[in-house]
This record gives structure tokens, C-alpha cells and sequence, in this order.
């Protein structure tokens, strides 16, 4: 198996169901939220949303290879 360097990258529209799944997951105190509120949507609402929406140049992904494993949203 070959590996692939985990990168930091730009947030890019398609990483939007990756960004969601990994805040649900970890909505939790870091465990998973998933089924806790009526929509799973609400913490990545609430916490990805706006960078994602709002400020996406602002929103940065740790990209394993495969798919967004973490998301990051910095500050001005």
C-alpha cells in the first residue's frame, strides 16, 4: 500500500458531506453526536457552516488522500 502525506488545503465545495460527517462526529464533547438532536445537521450548521458558507476562504481541510479528515476555520 502506498501512503499519501496528509495535506492542508483550501476548503473546496466538494468536501462539504466530509466536513459535515467529521463535526457530527465529533458534535459530542469529541464523541459522536449523531442522532442526538433532530438534525444531524445542526452542530455542523452551527460550527462548519459558516466558515464553509460564509468565509470559505477562510476554511482549510486536513486532506488524507482520500477525503477531508478535519476541518479548520481561521480567524481574521
Amino acid at each position: 500500500m502506498t501512503r499519501t502525506a496528509a495535506l492542508i488545503r483550501p476548503y473546496r465545495e466538494a468536501d462539504l458531506a466530509a466536513v459535515y460527517d467529521v463535526c457530527v462526529r465529533t458534535a459530542d464533547a469529541g464523541a459522536d453526536a449523531r442522532g442526538k438532536y433532530r438534525s444531524d445537521d445542526l452542530m455542523p450548521d452551527l460550527f462548519a457552516g459558516p466558515y464553509v458558507f460564509l468565509e470559505p476562504d477562510f476554511a482549510f481541510v486536513l486532506d488524507d488522500g482520500r477525503r477531508a479528515v478535519v476541518y479548520l476555520g481561521r480567524r481574521l
